[in-house]
This record gives structure tokens, sequence and C-alpha cells, in this order.
């Protein structure tokens, strides 16, 4: 070997040690990376390539990877379409509610006032905040209005239906007299 040759790999030999070393003694340092492209011609020297710097193809290599590292562009909105729209004559039918545990469930008691006649007491409900008194021929909600009230019993009516509500259980029987109880 010649002397240049045995300079050369006894340097490369202290080189890796030396990294190896820093690395040992460092792991935390920055580490300086280095790429040298060297080509070397055949015997005669004729048909070498030119030197290439490191990195002097790059600028085309990311111009043959525009293509497939395009970012897609953003997706446009999508126009809004309102929901398809009831008929102008049709309407829904109210919800109906059974007229009786609500009406049982608002009263409080069945009241005799001094001219002699019944009327029901009706806890304070959801939509009127107070308690009130409600005679006969009084509406009680938008729809029933009170016909007729005995001691244990009301009669409501619509002008198409009539429901009759027993209010503290069972009815009891009429006196001898026939009057209610």
């Amino acid at each position: 070997m010649t002397s240049g040759v045995t300079l050369a790999a006894g340097g490369a030999a202290a080189l890796v040690i030396g990294a190896g070393a820093v690395g040992w003694f460092a792991p935390g340092a920055p580490q300086i990376a280095a790429l040298s492209v060297v080509r070397h011609g055949g015997a005669g020297g004729g048909d070498a390539q030119p030197l290439a710097r490191p990195g002097a193809g790059l600028a085309a290599d990311v111009d043959a990877l525009e293509t497939d590292l395009a970012v897609p562009p953003p997706p446009r909105p999508v126009a809004f379409v309102p929901p398809p729209r009831r008929p102008v004559g049709l309407v829904p039918a109210p919800v109906v509610h059974d007229v009786g545990p609500v009406f049982r469930s608002r009263t409080s008691a069945i009241v005799r006032l001094p001219n002699g006649r019944l009327a029901v007491l009706l806890a304070a409900g959801a939509g009127d905040g107070r308690s009130r008194l409600l005679h006969i021929g009084e509406s009680f909600d938008d729809r029933w209005r009170l016909t007729g009230l005995t001691m244990n019993e009301a009669t409501l009516a619509d002008g198409k239906s009539t429901e009759r509500v027993p209010l503290f259980g069972e009815t009891v029987g009429v006196a001898p007299g026939g009057d209610p109880q």
C-alpha cells in the first residue's frame, strides 16, 4: 500500500472512532450530517463522469414529485337545500289528550257554595300559575267545559263528546232524598 492510502485509511478509522466517542460521551449533542459524492473514473479516465455536488439533482427530483405530492383543493361548500314544505292546504291534526286524568290531577276539592251549588277547586296549572274555582258552565281549557258536577264525578263536554270523570274514587250511590251525598 502506498503511504497516501495508509494515511487515508488511518484518518477514516480515527474519524469513526472519534464519532463513536462523541456519541457515547455526549448523546444529546447535535450531529452534523455531511454528504459528499465522489465518483472515480476508470483506469483511462476518458469515460469519467463529471463530479456532482451533493443535492444537485434535488430540484429536478422535487419537480418530478410535485404532481404526486400535490395538495388537493379544499372542498367546495355544498349548497343548502331546504327541507320540502308541507302543502299549503294540509294542517297536521291537533294532539288530543285524554281530559280525564288531567282534570282529575288538577282537582283539589269539591266546594259547596253558599247558594248550594257545587264548584271544583283546581290546583295551579302549568299555564295559569294560581288555583281557581271552576263553576258549572265555565271552560276548563281551550276545548273542554264543565257541564255537570257531583261530589264524586265531573262531566266535561266539548260540543262533540262528553267525558265523565270520577274524581275521588267510585261513586257512592244516591241518598233516599235523591240528592248526591
